[in-house]
């Protein structure tokens, strides 16, 4: 496959050319990885890069069409030798193995000293910006069959621009059918993008304990021992990222939702987050997203007390009844140590559901801070631990013991 990347007034774009051994079908680099059918093969941003680094460029043209590639790539421009040995992971070879046309030893290091936030507008990316409100917040605005998808994040990002945060209008989300990123870094694309022209050298996330360490709730899973396989980072993807000098790295990444909820509060009572945009770009108020985020906040504020009716539906009984039960660890805690503020037809729902004797998921797993890179691990370690204790010993225990994966 080769790739091509042009600007023009406003705008940037990255186009796929196919060759022989590349294909329109291919599974999506994310959850169960969902058979996926090309549909678009050019990208464009309503932003007009002035300068991108090669190794940049290059992981970009990666992340967005890896499903589709065959067996050698050619970039807009040459690549390190970094770029091409990150892909020669394991955990890379055993999908496919991809060799790189030019690669130059001429190509520097990526150097970048600012911080970014991929905000998504949700209750996680929130928490993140309201503990780092200096790192310049990207959003992407998705354009699915040429029109704007509305959400209501939208002015969130827009009223911050132009020094403290930009809206990027694009359409890598609905390249393909069925929709969504064809990888999961996708959701760091417009940050990657501008990296170059404002010297970004960390782009932060908000990736939660729950899908980091715990198998979306489910199971503790060692992120920290699989460095040994899949990079510094414990994450192949994230290690390539760190791999040609630009870090992505979620600072809550040992922080379960209660404790970003909480984060989020001030955000959430300002309607300056989004969690759920079912209802015309707002929260239904009747999906299983919506059912956990009312947990949550009936956990953490006294004073909140939604209308459980609204949730007292079929689909919501099916999802408190399958086993394991989804990001078991929140449900777990929220009905273990504070029941009487449910309604009995949910505790009735998990009954047989494991107990927890210790609110561990309010506090911070420090171990998560093992895989941000030197340079960075201070700086984002402190400011994390100046708004979340670290879990005690016992806390720590309960945690890397947390096992549903055989209740039913």
């Amino acid at each position: 496959m080769k790739f091509e990347f042009w600007t023009t007034p406003g705008h940037s774009h990255l186009k796929a050319i196919f060759e022989e051994n590349d294909s329109l079908e291919g599974k999506r680099e994310e959850g169960s990885g969902t058979p996926i059918t090309l549909k678009q093969k050019t990208v464009t941003f309503d932003y007009e890069v002035q300068n991108i680094h090669p190794d940049l460029l290059g992981l970009l043209c990666l992340i967005t069409f890896f499903p589709f590639i065959g067996t050698e790539a050619e970039f807009p421009q040459p690549v390190s030798s970094r770029l091409y040995e990150a892909f020669q992971n394991k955990c890379f070879t055993d999908k496919k193995d991809i060799s790189f046309r030019n690669i130059s030893p001429d190509v520097e290091v990526y150097v970048g000293h600012k911080i970014a936030l991929s905000f998504g507008g949700g209750i996680d990316s929130s928490a993140v910006r309201e503990m780092f409100p200096e790192a310049f917040v990207v959003h992407e605005a998705h354009i699915r069959d040429g029109t704007l998808v509305h959400s209501h994040s939208h002015p969130i990002v827009k009223a911050l621009e132009p020094d403290g945060g930009r809206l990027v209008s694009t359409n890598i989300r609905y390249l393909s059918h069925p929709g969504g990123w064809h990888s999961w870094p996708c959701s760091v694309s417009t940050s990657l993008l501008m990296a170059t022209d404002r010297k970004i050298g960390l782009i932060l996330t908000g990736s939660i304990l729950g899908a980091c360490f715990l198998s979306n709730g489910v199971k503790f899973w060692d992120r920290v021992r699989a460095r040994a396989w899949h990079g510094p980072s414990g994450n192949y993807w994230q290690s390539a990222f760190e791999a040609i000098g630009i870090t992505m790295f979620s600072p809550v990444t040992g922080v379960s939702e209660m404790q970003t909820m909480k984060l989020s509060s001030k955000l959430l009572s300002e309607e300056k987050v989004v969690y759920c945009m079912e209802a015309n770009g707002s929260a239904c108020n009747s999906c299983s997203k919506c059912f956990r985020r009312a947990v949550i906040r009936t956990y953490i504020e006294p004073d909140f007390s939604p209308d459980w009716n609204d949730y007292n539906i079929p689909s919501i009984h099916q999802l408190l009844a399958k086993r394991p039960l989804y990001m078991s660890h929140i449900f777990s805690t929220a009905f273990s140590l504070k029941p009487e503020r449910y309604p009995d037809w949910i505790l009735d729902g998990v009954a047989d559901m494991v107990k927890v004797q210790s609110d561990w998921t309010m506090r911070c797993y420090q171990d998560s801070f093992l895989l941000c890179p030197p340079e960075w691990r201070e700086y984002v370690e402190t400011r994390v631990l100046e708004f979340i204790e670290p879990m005690t010993e016992d806390d720590c225990e309960d945690l890397r013991s947390w096992d549903q994966s055989l209740t039913n």
